[in-house]
């Protein structure tokens, strides 16, 4: 059974009247349950109670289950875009500066990408596809870019802890973490994650980590009815490496 989900985009502009960013139209998402057993409703879970973990010394290597060091590894990596009137979030995915956001962030064929170091980069679009709300940028100077490691969102399994990093509201470098509450699909085949980690306008096309700290989704969009909460979407990474071509 389809049912039809309306969702707004996580974009929007900082909220500083000076940087002149409006807000983005809703888009609409259609989505269906894989798989589902009759009568089946989505479910929507607290996150569970996980283990604390003391952070690893700098340099070592995550542990699964380590927010605090899998947020310090992944965040040189996160980025805010910066588009026209629009912005969002994004990542690096190749040491050449090549970035994935998503679509509905981007106006026009460039963007301003800024890394958490305060450093800002121009960039330009190499691809896009609007159906699967995907874009792909390119740095247009430097190089040696930090990246995230890429997961198997074929993997991803229900009640899967979930970590968020993005710039809602132009709060850069936020992180939000939850479960996977579900996995969909979309009529045009897109496979979206469902999740309960709390997204807001702005964290589009910011990346959906796994307790490894491996990218498995982007985040793409949140379910906007009233009396609704912490219903967010993200494309699954499988998509997003189909369509860079990997």
């Amino acid at each position: 059974m389809i049912r039809r989900v309306f969702c707004v985009t996580l974009c929007i502009g900082f909220a500083a009247a000076a940087l002149g960013v409006m807000a983005q139209e809703p888009r609409r998402i259609e989505i269906r349950i894989i798989n589902p057993s009759p009568g089946q409703k989505p479910e929507v879970r607290e996150p569970e109670q996980e283990k604390i973990v003391a952070p690893a010394p700098p340099g070592v290597p995550a542990q699964p289950g380590d927010i605090s060091q899998i947020v310090r590894q992944s965040m040189p990596a996160v980025i805010t875009v910066i588009s026209g009137n629009k912005q969002g979030s994004g990542f690096v995915v190749s040491r050449d500066g090549r970035v994935l956001t998503n679509a509905h962030v981007i106006q026009g064929q460039s963007a301003l990408i800024r890394f958490p170091d305060g450093n800002n980069v121009a960039a330009t679009v190499l691809r896009s596809d609007a159906d699967k709300d995907l874009v792909l940028l390119r740095a247009n100077t430097g190089s040696s870019y930090p990246t995230l490691p890429m997961g198997d969102s074929d993997k991803a399994v229900q009640g899967e802890p979930v970590i968020t990093i993005g710039s809602p509201v132009g709060l850069e470098g936020t992180v939000t973490r939850g479960i996977i509450s579900a996995i969909r699909k979309a009529p045009n085949g897109v496979t979206f994650i469902q999740i309960d980690a709390a997204i807001n306008q702005g964290n589009s096309g910011g990346p959906l980590l796994n307790a490894a700290g491996q990218v498995i989704g982007i985040t793409t969009a949140k379910h906007s009815q009233p009396g609704t909460e912490r219903l967010g979407f993200a494309t699954s990474i499988n998509d997003a490496k189909q369509f860079m071509g990997q």
